[in-house]
C-alpha cells in the first residue's frame, strides 16, 4: 500500500512569533527532521509539499540535502491550512489510492508511525493518530467553569492522519462548495459523513507552536544524538 504524502509548510508562525519550518532547530531547518521518515518509508510514494512561494528556493535546498530517490514536489499554499492541503490534493498522483498528511512543525514523527497508519487502510477508509487526555478537563465560559468533560472518552489527535483517497478528496471538495472550516482532515471527513478510526501513540510527536515548545524540541534533538 503506497500513499502520497502532503506536508502543509505555508504557515506564517503568527502563534510562534516567527515562521518557524525554515528556521535552524539544532543545525537543520525543522522541515529537515520532518521530512527525513517520510522520505525514509516505504509506505510513502511521494510527498507534496505546500510553502509560500518566497520559500520555494529554500525549501528545495532542504530537499536536495537528503539524499533520495523519492519524488518531492513543491506547490503554492493557500492562506489557510486547509487551503494549503486543497492545492496539494489537486497536485496528487493519479495512480496512488491513499493519502497521508502530515504537519510540517511536527518533527519527531517515526518511520515506524507513518506504516503503521497507512497499514490500517486495510480495514478502515480514514484514520488518525491521537491519545488519550490524561489531564482533566473543564469546560468554561467566562473565565467560570460550566463542566467538567468525562476525560476518557477524550483523545488528543494529532497527525499523520491517513486517508483513501477518495474520502479525502470527497471531504475537501465538500468543505470547499459549504464554506466548512476545521483544524485538522479528519474533521473533514467526518463532517462528510466518514468513519474515522483512532489509532493510540504514546510517542513523542508535539507539534511546535510556541517557543516553549522549540526549547523542549532542542533538547530533545541533543538528546536523541548524544544516546
Amino acid at each position: 500500500m503506497l500513499a502520497s504524502a502532503i506536508i502543509p509548510a505555508a504557515g506564517s508562525g503568527k502563534r510562534f512569533g516567527e515562521k518557524k519550518q525554515l528556521k535552524e532547530l539544532n543545525g537543520r531547518p525543522l522541515i529537515h527532521y520532518t521530512l527525513i521518515p517520510f522520505l525514509e518509508s516505504p509506505a510513502i510514494n511521494d510527498i507534496i509539499i505546500a510553502a509560500q512561494k518566497k520559500d520555494f528556493a529554500k525549501i528545495a535546498s532542504v530537499v536536495d540535502s537528503i539524499s533520495t530517490e523519492k519524488k518531492v514536489k513543491i506547490i503554492e499554499g493557500g492562506d489557510t491550512r486547509q487551503s494549503s492541503i486543497y492545492n496539494a490534493l489537486a497536485q496528487t498522483n493519479s495512480n496512488i489510492d491513499y493519502i497521508c498528511v502530515h504537519d510540517a512543525a511536527r518533527p519527531f514523527v517515526s518511520k515506524e508511525l507513518i506504516e503503521k497508519l497507512i497499514n490500517e487502510l486495510k480495514s478502515c477508509n480514514a484514520v488518525t493518530v491521537g491519545h488519550k487526555s490524561s489531564d482533566t478537563l473543564k469546560e468554561c465560559s467566562d473565565g467560570v467553569v460550566t463542566r467538567t468533560i468525562d476525560r476518557k472518552k477524550i483523545w488528543q489527535v494529532q497527525t499523520p492522519q491517513a486517508f483513501a483517497k477518495e474520502v479525502v478528496m470527497n471531504a475537501y471538495e465538500l468543505a470547499k462548495k459549504q464554506n466548512i472550516f476545521a483544524t485538522d482532515d479528519s474533521s473533514l471527513a467526518e463532517k462528510a459523513g466518514y468513519q474515522v478510526k483512532i489509532i493510540n501513540d504514546s510517542s513523542i510527536n508535539f507539534k511546535i507552536t510556541t517557543q516553549e515548545d522549540w526549547i523542549m524540541a532542542e533538547a530533545l534533538l541533543r538528546l536523541k544524538k548524544n544516546v
